[in-house]
């Protein structure tokens, strides 16, 4: 077994209604340890299923997925989840959200309070502490649902579409908050992004993993160029953005084409 490798996943296959929907079939892939994966695909082509196994709140129909080198057999230890709707308790403060995850755990009380205003501090929402998720808006309440992930300091962040709800101003000013907490040594976590924007895949990702049309498999697997730290902005300036975003929306297409056909 790889020892850098956080995520493997080996012929890995998700059956839906007794086998007649097939979400994904003999996939395979490795994430190494502090590796940004990100992954793009047509819709419906089991991207948020497998994110959800690997989260161990699905079951492969068949394969193996190991996390931490250990075979996923339920939530494994050391991962969080960050959702596309927020999925903020409307009667919980922005603490007591963002505290969840550590008060399940029992964690000390002084440790919770550190690690939560920690990460409030770092994404902008100091001072909102005592707010309710109404109060907020969009870019703010996944500030606090990615507070509440980071706070239980995992090895493992798995993302699925966590920006797509949001317009297009704050999901930008997201994906540099983001792209800058992972350039901290002391706050780099191994990561699986599920996204529909190829910009946001090529801007985040160390690596870009193309799935093709349900049932879904991985097409191609991408290297980005870019080295880090990086910024939105020098990332967009470079000619090889445009190269590289041209290919993926072309494979995408034909993705999407091949589809069509059938």
């Amino acid at each position: 077994m790889d020892r850098d490798a956080a995520i493997i996943a080996r012929q890995a296959t998700k059956l839906f209604l007794d086998g007649a929907v097939v979400a994904f079939r003999q996939l395979s892939l490795t994430v190494t340890e502090h590796e940004i994966l990100c992954v793009v695909g047509p819709s419906g082509c089991g991207k948020t299923t497998f994110l959800r196994c690997i989260a161990g709140l699905a079951e492969l129909s068949s394969g193996e997925l190991i996390v931490g080198g250990k075979p996923v057999k339920g939530p494994p230890d050391g991962v969080a989840m960050v959702f596309q709707h927020f999925g903020l308790l409307p009667w919980k403060t922005v603490y007591d959200n963002a505290a969840f995850g550590l008060a399940v755990d029992r964690t000390p009380a002084a440790e919770i309070k550190a690690r939560v205003h920690h990460y409030l501090e770092l994404v902008g929402l100091t001072g909102f502490e005592q707010h309710y998720p109404y109060q907020l808006s969009g870019g703010m309440q996944q500030r606090v649902g990615l507070v509440r992930a980071l706070a239980i300091n995992p090895r493992v962040l798995l993302m699925d579409e966590p920006f797509a709800a949001l317009d297009a101003q704050t999901r930008e000013i997201l994906q540099e908050e983001l792209l800058g907490l992972m350039q901290r040594p002391e706050e780099r976590k191994t990561m699986v992004f599920i996204t529909h924007s190829i910009d946001e895949a090529i801007l985040l990702g160390d690596r870009i993993a193309i799935m093709s049309a349900r049932p879904g498999r991985i097409k191609e697997t991408i290297t980005v160029p870019f080295a880090r730290p990086r910024s939105v902005d020098d990332v967009r300036a470079d000619a090889r953005f445009a190269e590289l975003r041209a290919h993926i929306w072309h494979e995408l297409k034909h993705v999407h084409s091949t589809r069509a056909v059938a």
